[in-house]
């Protein structure tokens, strides 16, 4: 099963996100909003949306300097500039960031390296704005530095030099006369520099919360919002997952016990029955051994599957009655139940189910003496301390009819999965005088 990093990484692709994550949009403009910030296909879908809208907003500007000025020049020296700076800013950073979230650095690497890839590509496109700006000045004018002026401005600018010249052969008397004009002190003219401080930051706002928006520096933010938002989604559906095996590992033991207890029932009954006429002791002593078991299993049974945990003391008991019933019924069979544990806390009826397996399956198919061996014991792994069940048979072993792969043994593989994770596993092994040794390792809860 895939760890939850990897099914992060794995939903921060380009996969589509979940509706409880995302903006949900059916416009083009805002598709890019359906994939993970910094994936392939936000990348594409985004520079879609932003470099079309600019596209239209030049060409509305672009009539309208037309109208404006019939010299195209100026249009040209204006338009391609801020095309290629504002590409530029909607997708140099973005790309960067894009390899970078596809090379799976760590948390911490990973946002120095996205920020450090948007800043980069914010910077290369003013490069490229100012760059563009002088070198197409300069081959449209053969001067990078000169200015243009549209409309209104330009004749303001014209007025101004127009007054400039005059006032280059201004009299003698006329600078005596401006000269007797007291000045301007530092303290008058201080409120007008404050203003237009304040005014020029106020026109730099909108310019800056453009440049932000479009060279992702709210995406960043996104990013990481978006993230912490899967993150629990998946914890959610893990949750829910885990849950639903639960329910329907309880639900498979349910079935089970309604099959298996009416089948044994019976073969104990018709037991009783052939032995009560020609071996009362016998039948006397299996109607004992079932009256046991029954003691044994009947509050397992009695949960339907619904109770997480029974007790090993239980089960150890309810194995020991069973097995004693099966001597009744195969002389031939001898068994050992022993426990280094006084209890501990274990899926109810799962010890039965080995010790079921292991006669159907070793046993029953063996002709000869045989052994059957359950025992429970306390180890240590990795400083963990777990509970060992097992139960060994020097049966037919692998040779018989099962190798491991059958419906018994898959429902407790199913049941530990859902209880334990992998903290528990199910493992057979062949024993080196024949016959198999099945082995749970869980947890040891009190």
């Amino acid at each position: 099963m895939p760890s939850a990093n990897s099914r992060l990484a794995h939903a921060m692709s380009d996969q589509v996100l979940p509706s409880d994550v995302s903006l949900q949009s059916e416009t083009w403009l805002y598709r890019y909003r359906h994939y993970p910030v910094f994936s392939r296909t936000w990348f594409r879908y985004r520079a879609y949306a932003f470099i079309g809208v600019q596209t239209l907003l030049l060409l509305v500007l672009g009539l309208s300097f037309m109208l404006i000025t019939p010299d195209l020049k100026k249009l040209y020296v204006f338009a391609i500039p801020i095309f290629c700076g504002f590409t530029a800013l909607c997708s140099l950073g973005q790309f960067m960031a894009v390899k970078v979230r596809q090379k799976n650095y760590t948390a911490r690497r990973e946002a120095l390296c996205l920020v450090a890839a948007l800043c980069l590509g914010a910077t290369l496109s003013w490069g490229v704005f100012d760059g563009l700006r002088y070198s197409v000045k300069y081959f449209a004018y053969g001067d990078g530095n000169v200015l243009l002026y549209f409309g209104a401005k330009a004749s303001i600018q014209a007025s101004k030099r127009l007054d400039e010249a005059p006032a280059a052969s201004v009299t003698n008397a006329d600078a005596s006369a401006n000269l007797a004009t007291p000045p301007t002190t530092a303290a008058e003219s201080s409120p007008s520099q404050a203003g237009e401080i304040i005014l020029s930051i106020f026109k730099f706002l909108p310019s800056a919360f453009l440049v932000i928006y479009t060279g992702s520096g709210f995406d960043l933010w996104v990013f990481y919002r978006q993230r912490k938002k899967l993150n629990d989604a998946i914890r959610q559906q893990e949750l829910n997952r885990a849950q639903e095996a639960r329910r329907e590992a309880e639900l498979r033991l349910s079935v089970l016990v309604a099959q298996v207890e009416p089948h044994f029932l019976f073969n104990t009954l018709a037991g009783v029955r052939s032995a009560i006429l020609t071996e009362p002791a016998r039948a006397t002593a299996i109607v004992d051994h079932l009256v046991d078991y029954l003691r044994a299993t009947i509050p397992q049974m009695r949960d339907d599957g619904a109770t997480v945990q029974g007790r090993l003391v239980q089960q150890l008991e309810a194995a020991r009655a069973y097995l004693a019933l099966m001597q009744e019924r195969i002389p031939r069979l001898s068994f050992t139940v022993a426990s280094d544990i006084a209890d501990a806390a274990i899926p109810p009826l799962m010890l039965i189910s080995l010790v079921e397996n292991a006669i159907k399956h070793g046993v029953e198919p063996k002709i000869g003496p045989v052994h059957i061996l359950v025992a429970a014991k306390r180890v240590q792994v990795d400083g963990e301390e777990l509970l060992e069940l097992t139960v060994a048979d020097n049966g037919i072993g692998f040779g018989g009819t099962t190798s491991g792969g059958g419906i018994g043994l898959a429902n407790i593989r199913e049941r530990l999965d859902a209880t334990f994770g992998q903290r528990a596993k199910l493992t057979l092994k062949a024993r080196p005088g024949g016959g198999i040794a099945a082995i749970i390792v869980l947890p040891l809860l009190n």
